[in-house]
């Protein structure tokens, strides 16, 4: 007698449930690991959490200190505590800051710290960034880098996204919108974002591949501002106000909302005849012996040349007006000439133009002689020109002793005030005639006036968007 089998299921049905079985699998191990990379991410980066991963808002994600709006009373029209994009967060944290008098000490640059970064998702963040933009947060709650033991001033924060960017541009900058938008790659318009910002709202913009060293509010000190001299031209600068005083006004086609909170938030304490204040800190990059070849063989400009990573300015200073007005101008140029996709985006909107424009402005209003600046024959302190406090190379780029930047102290000295990580990503792929350039410059002292970055990379970037 033959065995009796019971019927075999047909082989779609076996397909079907098997699919079934491995895509619950899938679906089970993906939340598992989302869960564990959540865990993660909130015990190692609890403020980023928070702030950006979780954060809503159109144009980017902020923080606006709690106790700021508790002591804020009745706002103006027009302000709400509940920002819903960036350029309304900017509106309420520059408001704030100016009225409850929160600066830096002894300048007129308020207590609001602006970053930026192309997308607000954690898959676009490496774990550096995390790691330096947490540190970042901690700073703008009040805490100390380092743990030092006690607590400073709290800080607004604002992360803006190329959406938030661009909406900032077209209503702060129209007039500067053709060029915004005619520039190639995204770091050019970002350069100049990052100084048209503070232009309108003052405080501090640092790349987010930076990391404090020391709270803001710290980063002025009585030295920092003492009389110096300069011998060759046997002239003193110190901290001064210049025609207008320390607080500069806003231009008149300046939306009425964005007057009225000016005027509103301004403090009494920081108006012209009282003791001059800091209104604009840079940092130097290079400083490099100008009768040599040393520097342009580094690849640099100017001897002496100001970085661009970390900068602090008071609203509406004379260098962020005239830096706008100097790209707008060379943009424009450029357009005509039909020269703008070789243009080098450092000296277009990077360092080299605003090195440019602080040194013309300071040979302006002080009569400066730019190399005098220098921290190679003093052991690198701090100077003040006009209102302006240039920090030694160590201020903004410690760690980075060598002979293209001699002076640079380590990350643990006093006068560091953050840390640059230089992850260069604004550099796109890697180009040989620009590669070939340098070697040239650096190893033979010859190619001088080779282009740093070929046409050929800079149509690159612009097809690929890439991002600083």
């Amino acid at each position: 007698m033959r065995p009796v089998f019971p019927p075999r299921t047909p082989k779609s049905l076996r397909f079907i449930f098997h699919s079934a079985l491995s895509l619950v699998v899938i679906l089970w191990l993906r939340s598992w690991q989302n869960w564990i990379g959540y865990e993660w991410n909130y015990s190692e980066h609890p403020r980023l959490q928070q702030t950006i991963f979780e954060g809503t808002g159109i144009g980017g994600r902020w923080h606006i200190p709690s106790t700021w709006i508790e002591q804020a009373g009745e706002l103006p029209n027009d302000l709400t505590t509940s920002p819903k994009t960036t350029l309304e967060a900017a509106h309420l944290a520059f408001y704030l800051a100016r009225s409850q008098d929160r600066y830096i000490t002894n300048s007129t640059i308020p207590l609001i710290l602006h970053q930026s970064w192309h997308s607000m998702t954690p898959q676009s963040w490496s774990p550096l960034l995390k790691n330096y933009v947490e540190s970042w947060l901690a700073v703008c709650d009040g805490e100390q880098p380092n743990h030092d033991d006690g607590n400073l001033d709290e800080m607004a924060y604002i992360m803006w996204d190329n959406i938030g960017i661009d909406l900032f541009i077209e209503q702060y900058e129209s007039d500067f919108w053709q060029s915004y938008i005619s520039m190639p790659i995204q770091v050019e318009r970002v350069d100049a974002f990052r100084v048209a910002v503070l232009r309108w709202f003052g405080g501090v913009y640092s790349d987010v591949d930076t990391m404090p060293l020391r709270h803001p509010v710290t980063w002025i000190e009585p030295i920092d501002c003492e009389p110096w001299e300069d011998e060759a031209e046997n002239s003193t600068y110190s901290l001064s106000s210049v025609s207008d005083g320390p607080i500069y006004s806003p231009p008149s086609s300046a939306s009425p909302l964005y007057l009225n909170l000016y005027e509103m938030s301004a403090n009494g304490s920081l108006r012209v005849g009282k003791s001059p204040a800091v209104g604009a800190i840079v940092g130097i990059e290079a400083d490099i012996a100008p009768e040599t070849d040393a520097y342009w063989r580094a690849g640099y400009q100017y001897p002496l040349q100001i970085t661009q990573w970390s900068l602090a300015l008071a609203p509406h200073h004379p260098i962020s007006t005239r830096f706008i007005a100097s790209v707008d101008m060379d943009v424009k140029t450029l357009q005509r000439e039909d020269r703008l996709l070789d243009a080098y985006a450092v000296d277009l909107t990077g360092p080299v133009q605003f090195t440019k424009v602080i040194k013309e402005w300071l040979e302006l209003v002080a009569g400066l002689r730019w190399n005098a600046l220098t921290g190679m024959h003093d052991d690198g302190k701090s100077k003040t020109v006009a209102d302006v406090l240039v920090l030694p190379i160590t201020g903004f780029s410690p760690g980075r002793a060598s002979l293209a930047n001699r002076g640079s102290k380590p990350i643990t000295d006093h006068s560091a005030r953050l840390l640059h990580q230089f992850q260069g990503s604004w550099r796109g792929s890697f180009d040989l005639v620009t590669e070939y350039g340098k070697m040239c410059r650096t190893l033979f002292g010859k190619c001088r006036s080779w282009s740093k970055d070929s046409s050929a990379s800079k149509k690159a970037k612009k097809t690929k968007k890439s991002w600083s």
